[in-house]
């Protein structure tokens, strides 16, 4: 997505939309894991959540936060928005924080699945009101 598109709340809500139901999916797949104690094939998915996670919302973040891009953009149009592009950007700082745990959790011999679980809950929910809160501050389309 280029910068000039994130602007535009129609396109940018559906890359959200996208990011976010990937995420879900696959939080759905890693509790149905859990239930059924399936452990090897749960650390597997687990670990493509984060790799989900990194590329997809984290790289999105990037997208956004790039020098010149649209939080600066936000910033300079309207300088009333400098505290909302704050906590937008620490909302990625959190979603990071998050991911660090859970690949560190799952380096221990004896892995905390349900730790992990809610981690997955975490981002998602944490990245789900980032996304609202953002999508406040851009253009209708």
């Amino acid at each position: 997505m280029t910068a000039s598109s994130l602007r535009y709340l129609k396109s940018h809500k559906a890359l959200h939309d996208e990011i976010s139901g990937g995420a879900e999916e696959q939080l759905e797949s890693m509790k149905t894991l859990l239930n059924k104690l399936e452990h090897k094939e749960l650390a597997e998915e687990m670990g493509a959540f984060i790799e989900y996670v990194e590329e997809s919302v984290l790289g999105h973040a990037q997208q956004e936060e790039t020098p010149g891009g649209l939080y600066d953009s936000i910033e300079r149009d309207d300088p009333k928005n400098v505290e909302k592009i704050r906590r937008l950007r620490r909302d990625h700082e959190l979603i990071q924080v998050m991911v660090d745990r859970m690949k560190e959790e799952l380096s221990h011999d004896e892995v905390d699945f349900q730790k992990l679980i809610d981690h997955s809950v975490s981002i998602i929910l944490v990245d789900e009101i980032h996304s609202r809160d953002e999508e406040d501050l851009l253009m209708e389309d």
